[in-house]
């Protein structure tokens, strides 16, 4: 990422490209509540391409993500194991209301983290689920599932596979309607969660997936262009890493892409359960995120997309309480109680 002010700005100045002028810049009020984060994440210097370490250890420490979590009296936190297709266990992090164990049957999310493929965990996302579930009353179950490049597709997507399917399996005891279950993830959760949707449809999972909340999904492993003027939290050279980490260096961007891996590459949304997107426009991402949105409204699939100008990838953990990033998670607790 680029800024115009590597160091903290002065008073008066912003941290704003001085060739930006009226075009594209940050949202004054997140400018105001992410500065300082961002100066300090470009000033630590990009890493070289590929190093997939120290990219990990910088985002851990820009956005700070702690797996401790204060869980409220309301909620409880269970964490279940699902086998995966090589025998390792799958943890899964499941949030409910405290009533739900006892009612049902009821809606559920199945959720799938960030992190470019490579970062972050579900244990680290717990906070955010108990903010989904106070909201909305819809349980969620978030997978940990493997990272790469120590574990490159498709072992990823096949844990949150075992995951789907045990909580298909575990149904009734959980309390969980089938018929009401959704897949939602950010990032390159986002992108699985897509993947896992398409991957869903082909097996025939039965009942069919109800709904899909991608949050700027990281869909096509051929993106290398930065739209933002080099605002973007979340860079070129971050998302050519991560692609690569997940597939190999030599397979990203050729024809030899595997099915199930890039859900961008799929042409046929026919099938797909109805979508929410929702991407800001500082966001490298964007665009292939419009491009895969058109395909379901041209399939008459029911969609909903919500575009935030001036705010980058993430910007709801660089900015949690800035009122767009309330608007934005009123926006998906909407999607999470609307299947």
């Amino acid at each position: 990422m680029s800024l115009s002010h590597p160091l903290p700005p002065t008073p008066g100045q912003t941290l704003l490209h001085p060739t930006h002028k009226m075009s594209l810049r940050y949202d004054p009020e997140f400018e105001a509540a992410a500065g300082p984060t961002l100066v300090q994440y470009a000033a630590s210097g990009s890493p070289a391409l590929y190093d997939v370490q120290a990219r990990r250890n910088r985002l851990q420490q820009a956005l700070k993500k702690d797996a401790k979590c204060r869980i409220p009296e309301a909620l409880e936190r269970i964490v279940h194991h699902a086998p995966s297709s090589d025998g390792h266990l799958v943890e899964i992090y499941h949030v409910r209301k405290r009533e739900n164990s006892a009612a049902g049957p009821h809606p559920a999310i199945l959720h799938i983290h960030g992190g470019g493929y490579f970062s972050f965990s579900a244990a680290q996302s717990v906070q955010s689920m108990v903010d989904y579930v106070s909201q909305s009353g819809v349980q969620m179950l978030s997978v940990e599932y493997r990272l790469a490049p120590e574990h490159p597709f498709p072992t990823p997507l096949e844990d949150c596979w075992a995951a789907l399917t045990w909580v298909y399996s575990n149904a009734e005891h959980l309390n969980i309607d089938t018929k009401r279950i959704g897949v939602m993830g950010e990032s390159a959760g986002g992108g699985l969660a897509a993947n896992l949707a398409l991957l869903a449809r082909d097996r025939v999972l039965s009942p069919p997936l109800a709904k899909q909340i991608l949050i700027y999904p990281m869909l096509d492993d051929r993106t290398a262009t930065d739209n933002t003027n080099g605002l973007a939290f979340f860079d070129v050279s971050d998302c050519i890493t991560g692609w690569a980490a997940y597939l190999g260096k030599d397979v990203v961007g050729t024809d030899r892409v595997p099915k199930y891996a890039a859900a961008a590459r799929n042409l046929d949304v026919r099938g797909l359960p109805e979508l929410y997107l929702d991407c800001p426009q500082l966001d490298i991402l964007l665009t292939e995120n419009i491009h895969y949105l058109v395909q379901f409204v041209e399939a008459k699939i029911p969609t909903e997309f919500h575009m935030y100008p001036g705010l980058p990838h993430g910007f709801t953990s660089l900015a949690p309480g800035a009122s767009f990033s309330q608007r934005a998670i009123q926006n998906r607790v909407r999607a999470m109680l609307n299947f």
